[in-house]
């Protein structure tokens, strides 16, 4: 059953009807807020705010930060019916349940595009600083087909159950005990994101693939 009494879509009212919601968690960086606003600049308001009527006045349910940078009227979705609850929980939804992307496909994307646009139009209205974007374009040129990761079904073990020389370079490192802690920290993430080989050797070989990939993108570990 639903849990909405009725919708309202694309109506547009005054921002000062608006109020946001005491308990969004959803923060974004500087240079985020500023891909925001310069977006609804570029191409004007094509998500409509979220929100729930709140006496004579509208309370946002999703769409807070599209709020502050909007002026004057702003196209709304209403939802009648909801509890706090409902509200609340919607809110977590619409946060939590966008995707991501996955960082090679999106280096392919943004390479391609900085064929087609200049630098300043390639940059605007997207989240990354100019350092972060460059990155991400640079991580486009390596091929990645040299770094397949593999499973059981298509690998070709020799009889000591090694991969064979020809697919795979055996990396031996020495680290401190406190060091493979934080590493042995993200690989149970990573394996929380994708399944790892049931092979212990492959699947480090993944996660370093994986902690490799992040960092030539721009991220960065604390």
């Amino acid at each position: 059953m639903t849990k909405t009494t009725q919708i309202e879509r694309s109506l547009l009212i005054s921002k000062s009807l608006l109020d946001p919601n005491p308990w969004n968690p959803n923060k974004t960086k500087p240079r985020q807020q500023k891909a925001i606003a310069e977006s609804l600049k570029t191409y004007s308001q094509i998500i409509d705010i979220i929100v729930r009527p709140n006496g004579d006045r509208y309370q946002i349910i999703d769409g807070e930060h599209r709020y502050d940078e909007l002026t004057d009227d702003v196209y709304v979705t209403v939802l009648h019916g909801l509890s706090d609850a409902d509200a609340k929980k919607l809110t977590i939804i619409m946060n939590e349940t966008r995707g991501e992307a996955d960082k090679i496909e999106l280096a392919q994307l943004l390479a391609d595009l900085s064929n087609e646009l200049s630098g300043e139009e390639l940059l605007n209205a997207l989240p990354y600083e100019q350092n972060e974007l460059d990155e991400l374009v640079k991580l486009a040129e390596v091929d990645w087909n040299n770094f397949n990761s593999a499973d059981d079904n298509n690998t070709d073990f020799n009889n000591s159950g090694d991969p064979t020389e020809s697919e795979f370079v055996k990396l031996y490192i020495v680290i401190p005990k406190d060091t493979f802690s934080v590493v042995q920290q993200a690989k149970d993430l990573i394996s929380q994101e994708r399944e790892l080989n049931k092979k212990e050797d492959i699947a480090w070989g993944q996660v370093l693939e994986d902690l490799a990939a992040d960092y030539l993108s721009g991220a960065s570990y604390s």
